[in-house]
């Protein structure tokens, strides 16, 4: 293997690693109602602040999908179809259909923010084996397999980060119990997106015992 191809390698293997290594998602704030002291609640509305239709629906019936049994998750698009109607000149009535219904708890979720950042990575040197052989007896062998230093270069790349908002409110009161903000960096797809950021609501939720563990 020549030295070129060698760095070629090299830089692909460790821009490979490092960018894989950012496809994560984390919270970055949480607070929760500290003198909220009800037990877990038992039927949850789910909303979700989406553009269009398809992904409110989509994204609803994914959440309630992932609650467990003890507690009862509804997608709000079977209540409201319009998400428009639910809007603060539609309060009492909300609050009646929910109360009518029996929830005590409403679940939302928006994407608060899209932020594309360029990522600046210095330049990294490796100490890699020159394989050229025969490489005679054994006491010749470390010449040759540290006789070079590679570097790869500096660069630089874009990342997105995807920001979105979660917000627990006790129903029929409509006080906030709880709110999460998590970061998704470089997903894949909209659908690891919604995978990660759905399972971290999950283990949240439960951690605060606020659905049935």
């Amino acid at each position: 293997m020549t030295a070129s191809l060698l760095r070629r390698v090299l830089l692909i293997v460790a821009s490979t690693v490092f960018l894989a290594a950012c496809t994560t998602t984390s919270v970055v704030s949480e607070w929760r109602d500290p003198g909220y002291r009800g037990a877990a609640l038992k039927k949850i509305m789910i909303f979700i602040a989406a553009g269009d239709d398809a992904t409110r629906r989509m994204v609803e019936d994914r959440l309630v999908s992932s609650f467990p049994k003890g507690t009862l998750a509804v997608p709000s698009y079977t209540l409201f179809p319009d998400g428009k109607e639910i809007n603060p000149q539609n309060e009492q009535k909300i609050a009646a259909r929910l109360k009518q219904e029996g929830f005590d708890g409403a679940l939302t979720a928006r994407l608060s923010s899209v932020d594309k950042d360029k990522v600046y990575v210095p330049p990294q040197s490796y100490l890699a084996p020159a394989m050229v052989g025969p490489y005679g007896s054994f006491y010749r062998y470390g010449g040759y397999a540290y006789s070079a230093v590679y570097t790869m270069p500096a660069y630089t790349y874009q990342q997105t980060r995807y920001l979105i908002e979660t917000i627990v409110y006790e129903i029929p009161g409509g006080k906030m119990l709880w709110t999460m903000t998590t970061q998704s960096v470089d997903p894949d797809s909209r659908q690891q997106l919604i995978d990660e950021v759905t399972r971290i609501i999950d283990d949240e939720l439960k951690k605060q015992g606020l659905i049935a563990g």
